[in-house]
This record gives structure tokens, sequence and C-alpha cells, in this order.
């Protein structure tokens, strides 16, 4: 079963665990930053850490594929590979293309677009 763990932010783990369905096919954890490399995590969701503190991580601590996400880095310039924020009365994503090469993960490329297409928007 696939994991997305919730660094350093265990509400906020909460409250997706408390949304996700019953027959849910994956497990929303809360782990602390420190506890990344014991942990099989598929996705990282980070919400309280800087972009630098992100990218420490990532480039220190993740040795694994995993997917990066983001809902307190705007800019994208460093650190996750995906980052939610808030964009008038809805959310967007970017994408740090660098971050996304070194995460050995594969994303379907329409993804990519649609993200490209957010930002082109604005």
């Amino acid at each position: 079963m696939p994991e997305i763990c919730v660094v350093d932010n265990s509400a906020l783990a909460q409250q997706f665990q408390s949304h996700s369905p019953n027959s849910s096919t994956f497990k929303i954890s809360s782990i602390l930053s420190n506890a990344i490399k014991s942990k099989d995590c598929e996705v990282l969701i980070f919400s309280t850490l800087s972009p630098k503190a992100e990218q420490q991580l990532l480039n220190t601590v993740v040795s694994f594929p995993a997917l990066s996400i983001s809902t307190n880095n705007a800019e994208c310039e460093l650190g996750s590979a995906f980052c939610i924020y808030k964009r008038n009365s809805s959310y967007a994503f970017k994408v740090n293309l660098n971050s996304l090469a070194q995460a050995k993960v594969h994303i379907d490329p329409r993804v990519l677009l649609l993200g490209k297409n957010v930002e082109g928007n604005q």
C-alpha cells in the first residue's frame, strides 16, 4: 500500500486522513523530518519547512524515489517538486523540474503541461 507522509505537521496529516475515502488504496502518515530515512514514503508533503530546509532534506536524507509536495513554497525554485499555492480564490501548482528529476519518479507529461498552463494564465 503506497504511503503518503506528511512531514512535521500532524494536524495536516489528520485532516488528510479524515477526508480520505474508507476504501483508500494508500496510507497517510504523520512523520517527523528526522524519521524520513526510516520510512518508505512514496509521497512527502511539506507544509512547515522553508524551501531551503526542504531542499536540504531532499538532498541528504531522501535516497529513495519519492514525490515531494509543498504547501509552503509559492516560488518553487528550491525544495519540493510540486508546490501548491493559493491563487485568487482557488489553488494552483508550480513544478520544480530540478527537484522532479532528482525524485526519480515518472510524472505524465500532461500533468507538467497543466502546471505550465496554469502559470501562463496568471
